[in-house]
């Protein structure tokens, strides 16, 4: 089912040219290195489906790039309707969070999708390998964003509604153009408390990843820290919502909670 991916890939993109107001900055980039991890309850038209953990931190051996992860799953009174495990993994420079490695490993009722991209920033090429398929060589920009790292990039910028952020978003072998508009302030609840959030809703020009998705809502907490408190899709056959659920120092095992 593309609608995790779909949750995830909402704040996808690179900017278009400088970002402008990245008042949070400097205090998220500590709290990067330190580590986080975001744990979420997934519902689908108000029935609890699932688990979704989102974490953060320095790369192994390297204090130059982080290594971001998400993995959802279905809870195991869903299963048995839908069962789905999706895990996304990249590798982002530590300085503007440009996409160096995306893998991404999906399972939805038993059906497999793997797709892995490396990024040669020098020769700005993206090379795509999935089993069964040739491999993909693409011309990107610099920097070039994926889809879960600008979950984290939007974070940084100084979201103030009724700006617009342009991005390029490299996703699936191909670069989209998306345009997120910050709408307006709101309140929320979710399973981790109550929220003051500045809202935004990306859409991609000229088609994209979500041509026929439905409509994306992100939810950043209105604070320095610009938590994605709420990642909310509307489709055809309902909304699927992802409400953070608690928040942890360190970057855990990616694993889910269990319920």
């Amino acid at each position: 089912m593309k609608w995790i991916v779909a949750m995830i890939c909402v704040a996808a993109g690179a900017l278009a040219g400088p970002a402008t107001g990245e008042a949070p900055a400097a205090t998220l980039n500590q709290a990067f290195v330190a580590g986080e991890t975001l744990d979420f309850e997934l519902t689908w038209v108000g029935i609890t489906g699932g688990g979704m953990r989102m974490t953060i931190g320095l790369l192994a051996n390297d204090p130059t790039k982080f290594r971001i992860t998400s993995v959802a799953k279905s809870n195991s009174s869903f299963a048995f309707l839908f069962s789905v495990r999706d895990e996304i993994q990249a590798i982002v420079n530590r300085d503007d969070f440009s996409t160096l490695h995306y893998d991404k490993h999906l399972n939805e009722r038993g059906r497999r999708k793997d797709d892995s991209t490396v990024i040669d920033e020098r020769r700005r090429i993206a090379t795509r390998r999935r089993p069964n398929h040739n491999t993909q060589e693409i011309i990107v920009p610099k920097p070039v964003f994926d889809p879960l790292s600008l979950v984290y990039h939007l974070r940084m910028l100084n979201l103030q509604p009724g700006t617009v952020e342009r991005f390029t978003v490299f996703a699936d072998g191909k670069v989209y153009t998306l345009e997120a508009r910050i709408t307006k302030r709101e309140s929320i609840v979710t399973p981790a408390g109550r929220f003051n959030t500045v809202v935004v809703e990306p859409k991609m020009l000229a088609g994209g990843l979500f041509r026929g998705e439905g409509e994306l809502t992100i939810w950043y907490s209105d604070d320095a820290r610009h938590l994605p408190v709420r990642l909310r899709s509307e489709l055809k056959v309902g909304s699927i919502t992802a409400d953070l659920k608690a928040v942890h120092a360190g970057a855990a095992n990616p694993e889910p909670l269990s319920k």
